[in-house]
């Protein structure tokens, strides 16, 4: 699907219905906005681990994504401080 819409003032552009029903993108859903040589990539984000990128059984503590193996690290560390 191709679709050709223009760039607002402020920079802003609004995703057609049809594109936002067809990719999940819903209002609510964060996003991932990438560029490269080929132009700019709009993607749904997909939760990885801040620590080691890792995408598995991530989760959002504090507004950090963070997998259980670095957050057992985490733990570890302040464990040996008391």
């Amino acid at each position: 699907m191709e679709v050709s819409k223009k760039i607002t003032k402020s920079g802003a552009v609004t995703l057609p219905r049809m594109v936002r029903q067809e990719t999940g993108i819903l209002p609510g859903v964060p996003v991932d906005i990438r560029t490269d040589e080929e132009g700019v990539h709009i993607v749904k984000h997909v939760p990885a681990c801040r620590f080691c990128g890792t995408v598995d059984e991530v989760k959002t503590v504090l507004g950090m994504e963070v997998c259980p193996g670095c957050a057992r690290k985490i733990t570890e560390v302040f464990a040996h401080e008391e």
